[in-house]
C-alpha cells in the first residue's frame, strides 16, 4: 500500500470520531440542558436555555428550545468539517440532537427523540 492512501485512511479515521465525538457532545449538553430547565421549571425561558447552551457551544448552525406545559424540546443542530471535506470543499456531515424532557410524578424524564 502507498503512502498517500495510507495518510486518505487515517485522516477519514479522524474526520468520523471527529463527528461522533461531537455528536456525543451536543447530545450531552441538550440533556444537561433539559436537566437544567427542569430544576427551574417556573424561573426559566427559552432565551434562558439558549444562553446556557451558547456558554457550552458557540458554533451551532440551529438551536430549538420549546417550552410547553411542563415539557421541554431542545433540538441542535452543529455542521462538521474535517480535514479531508475541508481540501475538497465539502461538509462530511451535520450533526443533530433532539430531546425532550417533562416532569412526572415529581420525577424528571428525559428522552432523546428520533
Amino acid at each position: 500500500m502507498s503512502i498517500p492512501i495510507i495518510l486518505l485512511i487515517l485522516v477519514l479515521i479522524y474526520d468520523i470520531g471527529n463527528a461522533l465525538y461531537e455528536k456525543n457532545r451536543l447530545s450531552n449538553t441538550s440533556y444537561l440542558s433539559i436537566e437544567y430547565a427542569l430544576d427551574n421549571i417556573n424561573n426559566i425561558d427559552e432565551n434562558d436555555i439558549i444562553k446556557y447552551i451558547m456558554n457550552d457551544n458557540n458554533n451551532l448552525s440551529k438551536i430549538s428550545v420549546i417550552i410547553k406545559d411542563n415539557t421541554i424540546d431542545i433540538e441542535l443542530e452543529k455542521e462538521i468539517k474535517g480535514i479531508f471535506s475541508k481540501n475538497v470543499n465539502l461538509d462530511i456531515t451535520t450533526v443533530k440532537t433532539k430531546y425532550r424532557g417533562k416532569i412526572k410524578n415529581n420525577k424528571k424524564n428525559i428522552e432523546r427523540i428520533k
